[in-house]
């Protein structure tokens, strides 16, 4: 599991830009935080990378796509990420707290 300390203000920079004078892929961020999912509803484009960040001082969670795609469980200050290519709606969920509920939309 990969750990990064992050201080009060989360700051996630761009990535490198793809090949053939694309635009530049992002990596946006979503906090896990008294919770819930903040923002609980992201819209991106393909091939940007989506990192999840677990805020919370003393409650861990996980981030559970409809599709199967699943996070271990975050320990405060753990991160999941993924990339997302297709576009679409993906629906998540937090298994532990299954009132904690998000969504990425991908626009081509």
């Amino acid at each position: 599991m990969n750990r990064i300390a992050f201080g009060p203000a989360l700051l996630l920079g761009f990535a490198a830009a793809l090949s053939g004078g694309t635009a530049p892929a992002e990596t946006v961020a979503v906090r896990i935080d008294k919770g819930a999912f903040e923002p609980a509803v992201i819209t991106i484009k393909p091939g940007d990378t989506v990192v999840w960040l677990n805020t919370e001082k003393r409650t861990s969670h996980d981030v559970v796509f409809e599709d199967g795609v699943r996070s271990e469980r975050l320990m405060p200050d753990d991160v999941f990420e993924r990339r997302f290519d297709t576009a679409g709606r993906h629906s998540y969920r937090c298994t532990p707290h299954p009132r904690m509920t998000g969504e990425v939309v991908v626009e081509p």
